[in-house]
């Protein structure tokens, strides 16, 4: 074995000229290099997950090595990450992301019924069900809508008023045999073009999650830059961790937009 050649203390470690290396990445890195006897090093070695204290408070343990040297000199490497409620480092920047969303809602949510009464609309559901259950058609279908809607015999004879638009018979019997004939053929649903919108955010505490359903203008790198007409609504936060042992958080947040007035809203709540 080679002779001790290091000229240091022989119970401590001395930090090299070298250290420290600071990177700005995807994460801001420091690297600290300490000198000292071989075994000393091996016996200050720091585990992965370790947080920092003093000059190193608000940073986690990497990554922890030690080199075995000429003359029993050992090379420490200690490769920290900021981390930690007590980091004041800048934070990753949070991607981004824009997709189409199919809707696919009930057909009578269709803007060509937004004329139908809601009435009507009982009335079409039930003729429906009436002509699917009987085959001789003399209960449900076109005749019943008539029927109904003509004199109102499964309500009242008063129920439809000309003097009212909205329960003009002449305009909701078109209406309601339109919905008929496509609901007979099997078109229950129809194709609606939206927009899933998702973005990051990181911090170095937990930060507060939301349940989603509520109603609001969405923030993030494309705020101001989505889709003009449209309504959003955000979806219940996604949140893990990102760092070493738990020291930084990614709250992924997702909006959901649809045309405007497609949210209801006395169902879901709006932001202040």
């Amino acid at each position: 074995m080679s002779l001790l050649i290091w000229r240091g203390p022989t119970n401590a470690l001395v930090m090299s000229p070298e250290s420290p290396k600071l990177q700005y990445t995807d994460r801001v890195r420091a690297t600290d290099i300490y000198m000292g006897v071989q075994s000393v090093c091996a016996a200050n070695m720091l585990p992965r997950g370790t947080f920092g204290s003093g000059f190193r408070s608000g940073w986690v343990v990497n990554q922890c090595s030690v080199e075995t040297m000429r003359g029993g000199i050992g090379r420490m490497t200690i490769e920290w990450e900021a981390g930690g409620t007590s980091a004041t480092q800048p934070l990753p920047v949070g991607n981004g992301k824009l997709m189409p969303q199919e809707l696919y809602p009930k057909i009578e949510r269709n803007q060509i019924f937004s004329g139908m009464d809601m009435m009507t609309l009982h009335i079409v559901y039930n003729a429906h069900y009436l002509a699917t259950t009987d085959t001789g058609m003399t209960i449900g279908g076109p005749p019943l809508i008539t029927a109904s809607i003509a004199t109102g015999s499964l309500l009242t004879n008063k129920y439809y008023d000309a003097s009212t638009s909205l329960k003009d018979p002449s305009v909701q019997l078109p209406l309601a045999l339109q919905l008929y004939n496509h609901l007979a053929a099997g078109a229950e649903t129809y194709y609606l073009a939206a927009w899933r919108y998702t973005y990051e955010e990181y911090s170095y505490s937990v930060p507060t999650i939301s349940p989603g359903g509520i109603i609001g203008t969405p923030g993030g790198p494309y705020a101001g830059n989505l889709p003009a007409g449209m309504a959003w609504i955000r979806l219940a936060d996604d949140l893990e961790p990102a760092g070493v042992n738990g020291s930084m958080n990614k709250l992924t947040v997702t909006w959901l937009g649809g045309p405007l007035g497609y949210w209801p809203t006395d169902i879901y709540a709006s932001y202040s």
